[in-house]
């Protein structure tokens, strides 16, 4: 197909004039194409640039607004001015709870397993030399955070896009094992040094998500045999305009409007009390000293064939679905599939998609499924980045919805690359 929009008609009109030696008939020629052909060609480009938005338009898919991202600093260089990353837990950047202290483990998956696997750790207070031990559990808070974004998604009806857990599950609690259940005063270290290079102490979870409270105004609808009201929540005007939005209402929420600069929700109360709205920042991340560490999010390659098939449903489950799919979620990240195959059982190497277990959906209660082992190549460089297999569960997770007649899981080959 002759890609017609990729011609320069201006230029290519300007060398042809060019030729003309007559200076009275170039500028009549000039004067000739300029006008009319110039015109034309104008009008016909506009046609194809407003037929495309058309079909951008039609193909747009409607949680392409709710990409949720995540990033960890020192608690030392937060930005609180900083607009598009805010605190996954409200008070993180005040500090540590005396309850426990919760780190950050810069480590990749099979040495993360290994650190739960312990399940104790030893501190020692730096003044005196009194150990302590310490309990190793996943941080509670961050989970609680995930399950409650998840449920907003549910309420406010918008689809549930896999988000990407690889910084949440870097992260533990260390619970003190002591007869007051706190952590001592006195500043400590942690005994074994091959956990005190790998545990980061002063780490916190940044999400593009920020919170606010706001009031509505309420509106009567008549209905036939109920009575249901309309609450109008005008939207701040920081949010830009492909920004998201959900909804933290204690009532149920019968259906959401979205307009411009506002919010129009369907229930059957008359009055809504403790209204919080969570804007879903998108666009490019903004960048403040200290801000260095990776981001990762659940943001997928657009193209128009990505759009269609989510827009009908279907999955076509070929060979080269399969690879477009995994290069949609790649994001940033060289990834490359080798292949396929399907297995009776799983092995203890195998990766499994397992980044959407909080959800609690259980669809399986005696798993028998088969398993869909996807071969992913990675050279040594790659594998020095204690992300990119949590970058390649992702992947699997996000398969796994989409897959569930089988269990999805994957495998790193080292030094292969097609």
């Amino acid at each position: 197909m002759i890609d017609e929009k990729g011609f320069d008609y201006e230029s290519y009109i300007q060398e042809q004039l060019r030729q003309i030696d007559d200076l009275d008939e170039r500028r009549f020629a000039k004067e000739l194409l300029t006008e009319s052909l110039g015109r034309m060609i104008a009008w016909s480009e506009g046609k194809y640039a407003a037929l495309e938005r058309r079909v951008q338009n039609e193909l747009d898919l409607p949680w392409r607004c709710f990409h949720v991202c995540m990033t960890v600093i020192d608690r030392k260089d937060y930005d609180p001015i900083n607009t598009f990353w805010f605190p996954v837990c409200e008070g993180d950047e005040q500090g540590q709870e005396c309850s426990c202290e919760t780190v950050y483990l810069e480590a990749d998956e099979k040495t993360c397993r290994e650190f739960v696997k312990m399940g104790t750790l030893t501190g020692v207070v730096e003044s005196t030399g009194e150990c302590f031990p310490l309990r190793i559990v996943p941080s509670e808070k961050y989970w609680k955070s995930m399950d409650r974004l998840y449920h907003l998604f549910v309420s406010n009806h918008v689809p549930w896009q896999t988000v990407h857990m690889g910084h949440v599950e870097h992260f533990f609690d260390l619970v003190p094992l002591t007869e007051d259940g706190k952590m001592p005063e006195a500043d400590w270290v942690i005994q074994d040094d091959r956990w005190r290079t790998q545990i980061k102490r002063e780490r916190m979870l940044l999400w593009n998500i920020p919170q606010a409270a706001v009031s509505s105004r309420e509106y009567r609808v008549p209905c036939i045999d109920e009575v249901f009201y309309e609450h109008i929540f005008f939207l701040q005007q920081e949010g830009k305009k492909e920004d998201g939005y959900l909804v933290d209402a204690a009532e149920d929420i019968l259906s959401i409007r979205y307009e411009q600069n506002r919010i129009i929700l369907k229930t059957a109360e008359q009055d809504l009390q403790n209204i919080t709205v969570y804007r879903l920042g998108q666009g490019e991340p903004e960048q403040s000293a200290g801000y260095r560490f990776p981001v990762l999010s659940n943001h997928r390659k657009d193209s128009l064939s990505a759009r269609y098939s989510q827009r009908m449903g279907n999955f076509i489950q070929t060979p080269a679905e399969l690879k477009r799919k995994v290069e949609e979620m790649a994001d940033g990240y060289r990834i490359s599939l080798l292949g396929y195959e399907i297995l009776d059982r799983a092995e203890e190497a195998f990766l499994e998609g397992d980044m959407n277990g909080f959800t609690g959906v259980r669809l399986f209660t005696d798993d028998q499924r088969k398993i869909l082992l996807l071969r992913f190549g990675a050279d040594d460089k790659e594998r020095e980045d204690y992300l990119y297999e949590s970058q390649i569960r992702y992947i699997l997770s996000g398969l796994q919805m989409e897959f569930l007649e089988y269990r999805c899981m994957g495998v790193l080959e080292e030094g292969v690359h097609e």
